[in-house]
C-alpha cells in the first residue's frame, strides 16, 4: 500500500465529496446523472477499477426489453404477482428514461420489437394467459394489448408458435455507456478510473473509501453500484451472481429478420446486428456453474449455443 503522497496530491486529490458512487456501468452512471439533475449543487464522484465499465453494462445483448410472456409467467410463479409486476412496471420507467437520454445519441437505437419463440410443448399455457397478462402489463406500463400472437417472421425454422411485443427495441452498449458517461460530465460529475476500491469504512459523519494503491477518499455518502461484485464491498448480501455468454457471428448473406427474440423463458436470446446474428444465454444448461461472477467461457453453454445457432438449423441455413 503507498503511504507516502505528496502536497500537491493531498490538495488535488483528497476532497471531501458529497457522494460517491462505486461503479461506472450503466447503474453507475444514471445514478449520477439523476442525482445531478436534481442537485446540481453537489459533487458527485463515480468510480470504477477499470478504464470501461468492464462488466454487463458494456458486455451485453443489446436488448431494450421488459419481459416476455414466459419469463413473467415464471416470475410470478416464483416471486408472486405483485412482485412480478412490481418489477415490470420498474423495467419499464428505466426504459423509458434511458430512451430519453439517448434520443441525440449515436446509440443506434432500433425499436424493431421482440418475440419470444415457442416449440409446440407450454405455447398453449401462455396462449391461455394473453389476455391475462395483457391486462397486468396495462397495469405496469399503461400500454394496452403488449403481447399478441403472429406469424414467425421469414427465416427463422424449427419453431411452431410467435407471440410479438411492438414496444421492445435494441441499442448498442457500448455507444450507449459513452454517451452516459458524456452526460454525467456534462453535468459536472467527476470520475476516477482505474481505481479499485478495497474497503469501505462508515464513520460518525463520513464514510472512507480506502484503496491499495490511492489517497483514501472521503464521502457523505456511498452508493455501490457493481452488482454482483458489491458483495466485495458491502458484506453479507442476499445476492446470487449470473454470469451469461454472448457469441456474435460474421456478416451473413441474405439475413431476413429483424428484432429481439426470446426462447424458453428468456434463458436463450437473440437478436440482429445488421446482418449479423448475436446469440447468447443457455446458462440453464450449467446453472451452478454459471452463478459466478468470475470472467470465463463454459464450454457446455458455448456447445449449446452453438447447437440452437447451427445444428438445429433455426436461424441460418
Amino acid at each position: 500500500m503507498i503511504q507516502d503522497f505528496s502536497l500537491w496530491e493531498f490538495e488535488t486529490y483528497q476532497r471531501s465529496w458529497d457522494i460517491c458512487i462505486v461503479g461506472s456501468g450503466i447503474n453507475g452512471l444514471s445514478t449520477g446523472i439523476s442525482i445531478l439533475e436534481k442537485r446540481p449543487d453537489l459533487n458527485v464522484l463515480v468510480i470504477d477499477r477499470w478504464f470501461i465499465p468492464l462488466g454487463a453494462s458494456t458486455r451485453n445483448a443489446g436488448f431494450s426489453c421488459f419481459g416476455s410472456p414466459s419469463e413473467i409467467l415464471y416470475d410470478i410463479a416464483t416471486m408472486g404477482e405483485s412482485s412480478a409486476i412490481s418489477l415490470v412496471h420498474k423495467r419499464w420507467q428505466g426504459l423509458q428514461k434511458l430512451q430519453k437520454r439517448l434520443q441525440h445519441s449515436n446509440a443506434q437505437y432500433e425499436t424493431n420489437g421482440g418475440y419470444e419463440l415457442f416449440s409446440r410443448d407450454g405455447y398453449e399455457k401462455v396462449d391461455s394467459m394473453i389476455s391475462f397478462l395483457n391486462d397486468l402489463m396495462k397495469d405496469a406500463t399503461g400500454l394496452a394489448e403488449v403481447f399478441r400472437p403472429v406469424a414467425i417472421p421469414d427465416g427463422i425454422r424449427n419453431f411452431d408458435h410467435a407471440i410479438y411485443n411492438p414496444y421492445e427495441g435494441q441499442l448498442h452498449p457500448g455507444h450507449m455507456m459513452e454517451h452516459l458517461k458524456k452526460t454525467y460530465l456534462q453535468l459536472g460529475g467527476h470520475i476516477y478510473t482505474g481505481l479499485q476500491i478495497d474497503a469501505i469504512e462508515d464513520e460518525q459523519d463520513k464514510v472512507i473509501l480506502r484503496s491499495k494503491l490511492a489517497i483514501p477518499l472521503e464521502a457523505k455518502q456511498v452508493v455501490v453500484t457493481t452488482n454482483a461484485f458489491a458483495k466485495d464491498l458491502v458484506g453479507e448480501l442476499d445476492m446470487t451472481p449470473a454470469r451469461n455468454h454472448v457469441m456474435v457471428t460474421e456478416p451473413l448473406e441474405g439475413l431476413l429478420w429483424k428484432g429481439c427474440f426470446h426462447f424458453d423463458k428468456g434463458f436463450y436470446y437473440f437478436r440482429n446486428i445488421g446482418n449479423r446474428i448475436l446469440i447468447g444465454g443457455a446458462r440453464n444448461t450449467d446453472m451452478v456453474s454459471e452463478n459466478t461472477d468470475q470472467f470465463g467461457q463454459n464450454k457446455i453453454v458455448i456447445n449449446a449455443l452453438e447447437n440452437f445457432l447451427y445444428e438445429q438449423q433455426r436461424l441460418i441455413r
